[in-house]
């Protein structure tokens, strides 16, 4: 009698704790989900302005260009290039869906990930292009994928900005392919991203040769920096990106390690800000 309550008490002693350990574990996943899930996306910290001064200006300066920024998510480069072709009035469009409310549903897309789209994306476009000055080569960033409370987002190439073509890693299962760069309106946040001083004609290259060499490759999360001058056997949405700029040259990779992601992309020194959208100051 004695050894059977002994033994139901040595049970009950390590079995207590381990309900509570799974308990507290299961209850810092969802607060750690919860957090990252309110930075979906982050609206603008500033009032709406009228803009129309601004824009009726011949030139204009730091602090306009600024303003601009603040007010449509379109960077000194992106302005630049719409008042060269006599497009600036497409920055009030422009403004309007960057201070749209956003309706935002989260999913699973697999296992543990989960992914964030835009349900309202069709109502606050106003028949304005939400990417107006894209161009072959540039790089797209969203943060609008995470595994619990870690985002780690997803990555994209444009290789052909005219008829509005990306490549692209999805997922496991899915080899790298060519998508529609429209399918990244649906995205809560995202960010435009080109190589820092070098010519368009360069970066058309680099895209021509993304296109051409690194569609159809297997998708691993095994995909390393370390094989930067070797052929491709398989790649993830970053090391696709990374990959395709190391080939000529240009190390994406931000923090030099032997996983690249979209974060370090991001954040590469190479690259400069041509347009963003409902990202956190944090990123």
């Amino acid at each position: 009698m004695k050894i059977h309550w002994f033994r139901r008490n040595r049970i009950s002693r390590i079995l207590i704790p381990a309900v509570f350990t799974v308990l507290g574990l299961s209850a810092a996943l969802v607060l750690w989900t919860a957090g990252a899930e309110a930075l979906a996306h982050c609206a603008p910290e500033c009032a709406q302005v009228d803009l129309t001064p601004v824009l009726e200006k011949e030139v204009l300066s730091e602090a306009d260009y600024a303003l601009l920024f603040q007010q449509t998510g379109l960077a000194r480069a992106g302005v630049e290039e719409l008042r060269a072709s006599g497009r600036q009035w497409e920055l009030l469009g422009l403004q309007q869906r960057f201070f749209a409310g956003a309706e935002v549903e989260c999913s699973h897309s697999g296992l543990f990930v989960q992914s964030e789209r835009l349900t309202n994306f069709r109502s606050i476009v106003y028949a304005v292009d939400f990417l107006p000055t894209v161009q072959d080569g540039d790089i797209l960033i969203t943060f609008n994928g995470h595994v619990f409370g870690w985002r780690s987002g997803h990555a994209a190439i444009v290789v052909d900005a005219e008829k509005r073509l990306t490549l692209e890693a999805i997922m496991p299962g899915y080899d790298s392919r060519i998508c529609s760069l429209d399918s990244w309106q649906e995205y809560p946040g995202f960010a435009l991203l080109r190589l820092r001083g070098v010519s368009a004609r360069e970066r058309a290259r680099i895209a021509a040769y993304a296109r051409e060499c690194l569609t159809g490759l297997p998708y691993s999360l095994a995909a390393f920096t370390d094989g930067g001058d070797m052929p491709l056997s398989a790649t993830q949405c970053a090391h696709l990106v990374w990959y395709t700029y190391r080939h000529f040259g240009y190390d994406l990779d931000s923090n030099g390690g032997f996983v690249v992601t979209p974060s370090d992309i991001y954040r590469s020194d190479l690259l400069e800000v041509v347009q963003i959208y409902g990202l956190s100051p944090d990123y």
